[in-house]
């Protein structure tokens, strides 16, 4: 007589009161989601919002777990298991960290506006004069950019053409001397 093989539940019934593993996990396994919560929803909106609350802390961490967050809710998409949406999300999300991170901050870094405005960055600068300074009214380039002028500390009005030194910067206007010395 071929005998088969009882079934999990039966044979956690059966015997000396041994309960078979499989049947203990099934029995207290822990819901992933909560009843009723679509997980590719979930995922998607987690994913929204770490990209909406990058845009207010500007650290670029959040979006990358934001996109990791995406992957997920595209495999939650595809009724992947759980395993599969954690790992993708970890996954993604640190690839994203490690490899695009890092260019992307220094990209950003090099578009920054901290070397040419900051008072501290421009004091020494060399500029031209492109409209004559005097103690009322001037314009020079530095950089690139237009920029009030006023001579420094009472020094005689610059003429257009004339290569000048930022000896300070007085709010948005730039005390200037030249660097002329005949």
């Amino acid at each position: 007589a071929v005998r088969s093989r009882p079934a999990a539940g039966a044979a956690a019934t059966r015997g000396a009161g041994r309960v078979h593993p499989m049947v203990v996990l099934r029995a207290h396994a822990v819901q992933a989601y909560p009843p009723g919560v679509d997980p590719a929803l979930l995922w998607l909106l987690i994913g929204v919002g770490l990209v909406v609350a990058e845009a207010f802390v500007l650290s670029i961490v959040l979006a990358m777990l934001g996109v990791g967050a995406l992957a997920a809710a595209g495999l939650a998409a595809l009724g992947a298991p759980v395993a599969a949406q954690l790992a993708a999300f970890s996954v993604t999300s640190v690839a994203m960290l490690v490899l695009v991170r890092p260019p992307l901050r220094n990209a950003l870094d090099k578009g920054g506006s901290t070397e040419r405005t900051d008072p501290r960055m421009l004091t020494g600068s060399s500029a031209t004069v492109v409209e004559r300074v005097t103690d009322d009214s001037g314009q020079v380039r530095l950089h690139g950019e237009l920029w009030r002028a006023r001579p420094y500390a009472g020094t005689a009005p610059l003429e257009v053409g004339a290569a000048v030194s930022v000896a300070a910067v007085d709010g948005a206007t730039l005390l200037v001397y030249s660097t002329d010395l005949t």
